[in-house]
Protein backbone atom coordinates (compact mmCIF):
# COMPACT_ATOMS: atom_id res chain seq x y z
CA UNK A 1 0.00 0.00 0.00
CA UNK A 2 1.24 3.30 -0.53
CA UNK A 3 0.83 5.96 2.13
CA UNK A 4 1.26 9.72 1.47
CA UNK A 5 1.64 11.60 4.81
CA UNK A 6 0.25 15.23 4.08
CA UNK A 7 0.64 17.86 6.63
CA UNK A 8 1.01 22.49 5.41
CA UNK A 9 3.79 22.27 7.98
CA UNK A 10 7.45 21.66 6.53
CA UNK A 11 8.42 20.82 10.06
CA UNK A 12 6.22 18.06 10.85
CA UNK A 13 7.45 16.43 6.90
CA UNK A 14 10.73 17.08 8.08
CA UNK A 15 10.08 14.62 10.92
CA UNK A 16 8.05 12.08 9.08
CA UNK A 17 10.87 11.82 6.53
CA UNK A 18 13.57 10.91 9.73
CA UNK A 19 10.93 8.88 11.42
CA UNK A 20 9.86 6.91 7.86
CA UNK A 21 11.96 5.12 5.60
CA UNK A 22 10.08 3.24 4.10
CA UNK A 23 9.80 2.81 0.30
CA UNK A 24 6.02 3.47 0.17
CA UNK A 25 5.54 5.76 2.52
CA UNK A 26 5.69 9.32 1.25
CA UNK A 27 5.68 12.98 3.12
CA UNK A 28 4.30 15.47 1.78
CA UNK A 29 4.18 19.47 2.17
CA UNK A 30 0.97 21.01 1.42
CA UNK A 31 -3.02 21.40 1.28
CA UNK A 32 -5.33 18.87 0.36
CA UNK A 33 -6.87 20.29 -2.55
CA UNK A 34 -3.10 20.64 -3.87
CA UNK A 35 -2.65 17.40 -3.42
CA UNK A 36 -5.28 15.58 -4.84
CA UNK A 37 -4.95 17.16 -8.24
CA UNK A 38 -1.49 14.92 -9.23
CA UNK A 39 -2.18 12.23 -6.97
CA UNK A 40 -4.39 9.56 -7.63
CA UNK A 41 -5.11 8.04 -4.28
CA UNK A 42 -8.14 5.43 -4.07
CA UNK A 43 -8.80 6.44 -0.18
CA UNK A 44 -8.24 9.53 1.89
CA UNK A 45 -8.63 9.84 5.59
CA UNK A 46 -10.35 12.55 7.46
CA UNK A 47 -9.28 12.70 11.44
CA UNK A 48 -12.77 14.22 12.16
CA UNK A 49 -14.39 14.40 15.40
CA UNK A 50 -16.67 11.85 17.02
CA UNK A 51 -19.71 13.24 15.16
CA UNK A 52 -18.91 13.41 11.89
CA UNK A 53 -18.48 17.20 11.77
CA UNK A 54 -16.80 17.92 9.00
CA UNK A 55 -17.30 21.80 8.54
CA UNK A 56 -13.35 22.96 9.46
CA UNK A 57 -9.71 22.60 9.12
CA UNK A 58 -8.58 19.60 6.99
CA UNK A 59 -11.83 18.08 7.24
CA UNK A 60 -13.12 20.97 6.02
CA UNK A 61 -11.10 20.76 3.02
CA UNK A 62 -12.25 17.46 2.15
CA UNK A 63 -15.42 18.52 2.48
CA UNK A 64 -15.27 21.08 0.01
CA UNK A 65 -13.00 18.99 -2.43
CA UNK A 66 -16.03 16.34 -2.23
CA UNK A 67 -18.52 18.09 -1.95
CA UNK A 68 -21.75 18.60 0.95
CA UNK A 69 -22.85 14.81 0.60
CA UNK A 70 -20.11 13.32 2.30
CA UNK A 71 -20.11 14.55 5.73
CA UNK A 72 -24.37 13.62 5.31
CA UNK A 73 -22.66 10.03 4.35
CA UNK A 74 -20.27 9.67 6.81
CA UNK A 75 -22.66 10.84 9.44
CA UNK A 76 -25.48 8.42 8.49
CA UNK A 77 -22.83 5.71 8.91
CA UNK A 78 -22.21 7.39 12.62
CA UNK A 79 -26.12 7.28 13.31
CA UNK A 80 -26.92 3.94 12.05
CA UNK A 81 -23.16 1.93 13.53
CA UNK A 82 -22.23 4.01 16.67
CA UNK A 83 -25.72 5.17 17.72
CA UNK A 84 -24.72 8.57 16.81
CA UNK A 85 -21.09 9.12 18.31
CA UNK A 86 -18.32 7.22 17.13
CA UNK A 87 -15.29 6.74 19.48
CA UNK A 88 -12.33 8.52 19.50
CA UNK A 89 -9.43 6.53 17.58
CA UNK A 90 -11.50 4.06 15.60
CA UNK A 91 -12.12 4.20 11.71
CA UNK A 92 -14.38 2.98 9.41
CA UNK A 93 -14.54 3.26 5.68
CA UNK A 94 -17.49 4.83 3.37
CA UNK A 95 -17.69 5.46 -0.47
CA UNK A 96 -17.33 9.25 -1.30
CA UNK A 97 -20.18 10.11 -2.75
CA UNK A 98 -19.81 11.13 -6.82
CA UNK A 99 -16.26 9.65 -6.56
CA UNK A 100 -14.75 6.66 -7.47
CA UNK A 101 -12.66 7.66 -3.70
CA UNK A 102 -13.22 6.03 -0.39
CA UNK A 103 -13.10 7.86 2.67
CA UNK A 104 -11.32 6.64 6.26
CA UNK A 105 -12.88 8.17 8.69
CA UNK A 106 -11.16 8.12 12.63
CA UNK A 107 -11.88 10.86 14.65
CA UNK A 108 -9.03 12.16 17.18
CA UNK A 109 -10.98 13.73 19.54
CA UNK A 110 -14.96 13.49 20.63
CA UNK A 111 -15.16 17.77 19.98
CA UNK A 112 -12.46 19.56 18.57
CA UNK A 113 -10.42 20.23 21.42
CA UNK A 114 -6.25 19.13 22.16
CA UNK A 115 -5.75 16.43 22.99
CA UNK A 116 -4.65 15.20 26.36
CA UNK A 117 -3.46 11.45 25.96
CA UNK A 118 -0.90 11.80 23.26
CA UNK A 119 -1.52 8.07 22.48
CA UNK A 120 -5.01 8.70 20.49
CA UNK A 121 -2.09 9.79 17.38
CA UNK A 122 -1.17 5.93 17.91
CA UNK A 123 -4.64 4.61 17.90
CA UNK A 124 -5.48 6.49 15.58
CA UNK A 125 -2.99 5.62 12.90
CA UNK A 126 -3.25 2.50 14.01
CA UNK A 127 -6.88 1.86 13.28
CA UNK A 128 -6.81 3.71 9.93
CA UNK A 129 -4.05 1.09 8.51
CA UNK A 130 -5.97 -1.73 9.49
CA UNK A 131 -9.18 -0.82 7.69
CA UNK A 132 -7.45 0.39 4.63
CA UNK A 133 -5.84 -3.29 5.08
CA UNK A 134 -8.64 -5.29 5.56
CA UNK A 135 -10.30 -3.21 2.58
CA UNK A 136 -7.54 -4.15 -0.02
CA UNK A 137 -6.63 0.21 0.06
CA UNK A 138 -3.66 0.35 -2.70
CA UNK A 139 -2.61 4.44 -2.24
CA UNK A 140 -4.06 6.46 1.03
CA UNK A 141 -3.46 9.93 1.97
CA UNK A 142 -2.92 10.40 5.55
CA UNK A 143 -2.93 13.74 7.65
CA UNK A 144 -1.19 14.20 11.05
CA UNK A 145 -3.32 12.76 13.57
CA UNK A 146 -3.30 15.47 16.56
CA UNK A 147 -1.90 18.28 14.56
CA UNK A 148 -3.95 20.73 14.58
CA UNK A 149 -6.46 21.46 16.97
CA UNK A 150 -5.12 18.56 18.95
CA UNK A 151 -2.12 20.58 20.18
CA UNK A 152 0.11 17.24 20.13
CA UNK A 153 3.71 18.09 19.50
CA UNK A 154 4.93 17.55 15.63
CA UNK A 155 7.76 14.79 17.20
CA UNK A 156 5.08 12.94 18.80
CA UNK A 157 2.55 12.94 16.01
CA UNK A 158 5.58 11.71 13.82
CA UNK A 159 6.68 8.86 16.58
CA UNK A 160 3.76 7.66 17.46
CA UNK A 161 2.39 7.48 13.47
CA UNK A 162 5.51 6.06 12.95
CA UNK A 163 5.09 3.12 16.20
CA UNK A 164 1.71 2.66 15.05
CA UNK A 165 2.45 1.63 11.33
CA UNK A 166 5.41 -0.67 12.46
CA UNK A 167 3.19 -2.42 14.71
CA UNK A 168 0.54 -3.03 11.85
CA UNK A 169 2.62 -4.07 9.45
CA UNK A 170 4.78 -6.31 11.91
CA UNK A 171 2.46 -7.69 14.53
CA UNK A 172 3.96 -9.66 16.92
CA UNK A 173 3.87 -13.13 16.94
CA UNK A 174 2.82 -14.03 20.53
CA UNK A 175 1.22 -11.59 23.22
CA UNK A 176 2.34 -11.45 26.59
CA UNK A 177 2.38 -8.64 29.59
CA UNK A 178 6.10 -7.35 28.13
CA UNK A 179 4.51 -6.50 25.02
CA UNK A 180 1.08 -5.86 26.67
CA UNK A 181 3.20 -2.78 29.09
CA UNK A 182 5.40 -1.31 26.12
CA UNK A 183 3.89 1.77 26.28
CA UNK A 184 4.68 2.29 30.22
CA UNK A 185 8.35 2.45 29.15
CA UNK A 186 9.57 6.07 29.14
CA UNK A 187 10.45 6.67 25.65
CA UNK A 188 6.51 7.08 25.04
CA UNK A 189 6.06 8.89 27.69
CA UNK A 190 8.40 11.48 26.56
CA UNK A 191 6.32 11.60 23.39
Amino acid sequence: MDIFLLDRNGGLVDLWQQYFSEDNVMPVRGFFDVFMDPYDVQCVVSPANSYGIMDGGYDGAITRYFGDGLQRCVQDHIINHYYGEQPVGTSFMVDIPGSDKKLIHTPTMRAPSAIADPLVVYRCMRTTLMCALNNRVESIVIPAFGGATGNVPYRSIAALMKEAYDQVMNPPKSLNWEYANRYLEDRFREM
